[in-house]
């Protein structure tokens, strides 16, 4: 056990292969797919929604700041904002799903140097040890709609929560992942 893993008491599992299409997940635990836009000049927005093993919609969050951040700092603030809101919510077994796939290998082996983006992970990775059971992994962007257009959402102010549902605009991707599932 290596001396990330021992300071952060979160069981942290490694990061698994991407698959096809979005998978609910196992009974018992709750996925949750994040994403950051970088679309506007000077804009950075960040998106998360977590979903039970029926697909259903536990809360969506969307953050849209100015900044200028580079792809990777966007990523993992998103994946931070993501697990603050789990843990508002209370939930205690995540997956935690993104299609930024270095800052997810990083995390899953609590791999922290001391860089900006270090000083990001280091603050998610101390979150973990709120949880009982947290995992991260990578997914491909065509599998990560519904974070990825969420990231896109301009909330009413700085950062907007829904619980239970999500905007109206990405309501046609999470139906499009719930009639996906076997």
């Amino acid at each position: 056990m290596s001396y990330s893993q021992r300071i952060y008491a979160g069981s942290i599992s490694r990061s698994s292969p991407s698959p096809n299409k979005w998978v609910a997940p196992p009974a018992g635990l709750v996925k949750i797919n994040t994403d950051a836009s970088l679309a506007d000049e000077g804009v950075v927005g960040l998106g998360a929604v977590a979903r039970d093993t029926e697909g259903r919609v536990l809360f969506s969050v969307v953050r849209r700041t100015r900044a200028w951040w580079p792809s990777d700092i966007a990523e993992a603030k998103a994946i931070h904002m993501a697990i603050l809101w789990a843990k508002k919510q209370g939930l205690r077994s995540v997956i935690i799903e993104s299609d930024a796939q270095v800052i997810v290998s990083r995390l899953a082996r609590a791999s922290i140097f001391f860089s900006d983006l270090d000083s990001i992970l280091g603050d998610i990775l101390s979150l973990c040890s709120f949880f009982h059971d947290i995992s991260f992994s990578h997914v491909r962007r065509d599998e990560n709609f519904v974070a990825h257009h969420l990231a896109k959402v301009v909330p009413f102010g700085y950062e907007q929560c829904w619980v239970n549902h999500c905007p109206n605009v990405v309501s046609p991707y999470v139906l499009m992942d719930v009639l996906s599932l076997d």
